[in-house]
């Protein structure tokens, strides 16, 4: 490897910026699973492997949603 990222698309900084919103909505035990699922992500997206970047996605999903449900 380079040693430079390879990014599916550019992001918006409109993009950024409601990243960073929803993050930050998250309790801080989200937030610490998500800054611990993110990296294996990208990690399993490097390494060609879908079904495990599949199963990451769906466990971010699920942190996601349940952060949602319990400010409601």
């Amino acid at each position: 490897m380079s040693g430079t990222a390879t990014y599916i698309h550019d992001v918006s900084p409109e993009e950024i910026a409601e990243f960073k919103r929803g993050l930050n909505a998250l309790d801080p035990f989200s937030r610490r699973i998500l800054s611990l699922l993110i990296p294996r992500l990208i990690a399993l997206e490097e390494q060609g492997d879908t079904d495990g970047a599949l199963r990451v996605i769906e466990e971010i999903r699920l942190i996601l949603w349940e952060g949602r449900r319990t400010r409601h």
